[in-house]
Order: structure tokens, then sequence, then C-alpha cells
């Protein structure tokens, strides 16, 4: 159902940029554009707006729902798994990392399965579906499209290959200051006897702030990516245009074909920048993903079968 509503809205994506062209030539046909056909055209593109917006807000909340259930039967399935885990495993184990994998671990892998997964499909059928409409209208310009995708792939990888290290330090920092936290709870007495609250308070302190850094550079790198694919898009979409100007110079190309063409080159670049977004969260993804098949991968002790549990009290 939900890959269902994003195609159906990456179709009517597809055919924004066809009524822009019908538009641009009934605007283009004279000096006085036959005004039946003129609102017709904008009553269908209304039309078609309004239907996106719906899928949109459908696709959105059956996403949004999906990853949630998903989050919660992961973290009832990670809680279960310890349950049975023996002792020593537990007591060898941070707070911290128990605490990691029931929530931000969980969380980015159910994120990444029911959104970001979710979503590669229809960017690459409007990127493919564009990519087809511009090769119909102009060989020339779509080929010069094609040949400008490596350059956005290296850019991506450039970018992106510190982001998987900075994200292990960032769970590793932030597992260290919830471990600090659980710990600190779990003695406030004893630390309210001796009156170390102060330095406990700066222990903490140190911890959050190594978090805050690591943090920061994180956040540096994603935001970095995707202004600069987005950026690298733009000028190659001023590169398409300025052959497309030649093209309707020369005779090769319509107005309303370049105005077109233009709006599904547009589209291209919609689809490269969601994929730097996508190689982003794959990188944050396989350290949640390693560290919860390394969880499920202990050996639970044996459970005697046969022994009802105790009750409550």
């Amino acid at each position: 159902m939900i890959l269902a509503l994003l195609l159906a809205g990456s179709l009517a994506a597809l055919v924004n940029p066809w009524i822009a062209g019908l538009l641009t030539q009934s605007i283009l046909a004279g000096p006085e554009p036959d005004l039946p056909s003129f609102q017709l055209i904008l009553l269908g593109w209304f039309a078609l707006l309004a239907v996106k917006s719906l899928l949109n807000f459908a696709s959105s909340y059956l996403v949004g729902s999906s990853g949630e259930r998903m989050a919660a039967r992961l973290r009832s399935r990670v809680y279960e798994h310890l349950q049975i885990l023996p002792m020593t495993y537990c007591q060898d184990q941070r707070p911290g990392d128990l605490l990691t994998l029931l929530s931000r671990d969980s969380e980015t892998i159910s994120y990444f399965v029911t959104s970001t997964l979710v979503q590669l499909l229809p960017l690459i059928l409007t990127f493919v579906g564009a990519f087809m409409i511009m090769a119909w209208l102009d060989p020339v310009i779509a080929l010069l499209a094609a040949l400008l995708m490596p350059v956005y792939y290296l850019a991506m990888k450039l970018i992106g290959r510190r982001i998987r290290p900075l994200s292990a330090a960032w769970i590793e920092s932030w597992t260290k200051m919830v471990s600090l936290v659980q710990e600190n709870l779990g003695l406030l007495p004893a630390i309210k006897a001796f009156t170390r609250e102060r330095m406990e308070a700066e222990r903490f302190e140190t911890k959050n702030t190594e978090y805050l850094g690591v943090s920061r550079r994180q956040v540096l790198i994603q935001s970095i990516m995707t202004p600069s694919i987005s950026l690298l898009a733009g000028a190659g979409l001023l590169l398409l245009l300025w052959v497309g100007i030649g093209h309707v110079q020369s005779g090769q190309l319509q107005t309303s074909e370049l105005v077109s063409l233009l709006l599904y080159a547009m589209l291209l670049t919609q689809p490269v920048s969601g994929l730097a977004g996508v190689y982003g969260q794959v990188m944050l993804t396989r350290g949640a993903a390693d560290r919860l098949l390394d969880f499920f991968a202990v050996q639970p002790e044996p459970r005697a079968e046969d022994k009802p549990p105790i009750g409550a009290v």
C-alpha cells in the first residue's frame, strides 16, 4: 500500500512538467491564446497538485505509523532476548550499551526500512521516467545529464566517507554519557551522603561536552553533503539550460519543449539530492545493524522449560 502511494506520487510528479509545457505552448500560441483551453489546463494542473498532496499525506502517515510499529516490535525483540542472556554478558556490558540497542539502534533500523528504503523505488522511478522523457524531447541534453551523474556520485563518496566512523564515535559517546547517568542515579544516596554532587556534575558535563562535539561534527558532514550535491545539480541544470537555448535558437527544440525539458531536469536533481541523504542514512544504519546483529548472535543461557515462573508477590 505504501509503495503504491509513493509510486503514484512519482507518476503525478512526472506529469507536472508535461502540463507546464502545454501551458507554455498555449501562451505562446498567439497574442490572444484560447481562453477555454488555458483555463482547462490550469484546472487540470490544480487537480493534479491536489491529488499529489493527498498522496503525500497518505504515504507520510502510513510510513510514519509503520515505522513506529516496527520500532516497537524490534524493541520488544531486543528486550526479550536480553532477558534470556547469561548474567555474565549483562554484567560485562555498560548500561548505556543496552539502552542504545533498545532506543537509538532500534529506531534507526526501523526508520531506514520504513522510510529511507521504501522511498528508494519512487526516487528511481522518478529518475528513470524523467530521463526517458528527456531523451524523447532532446537526446543530446539527456545524454549530457546522464554524463553528470558520475560527478554527483563521486561527490557523495568523497563527502560521505567520514559519516560511518563519526556515527560509531557518536554512539560510543552517547553510550558513555547514558551509562554515567544511570550509574549516578543508582548511587544517588551515596553521592549526596559524601557531597559529591558538584564532582559528579562536572563528570557529566565532560561526557556531555564530548557527545556535543561528536554530534556537531556529524551534523556538519550531513549538512555539507545535501547542499553540495544540490549545488552541483543546479550547476548541471544551468549547463543544460545553456545547451537547450542553443537548440531553441537553431530550431531543434521548441520553447515549450525547453520548459518541459528543464522541469524534467529539475526532477532529476531531486533523486540525486535524495540519494545523498540516503547514502548518509545507510552509513548510520550499518553501525546500528552491526551492533544488533552482534547482540542477537549472543547465545542465551539454558532454560528449564519444565519449571514454572515464580509469580508476583
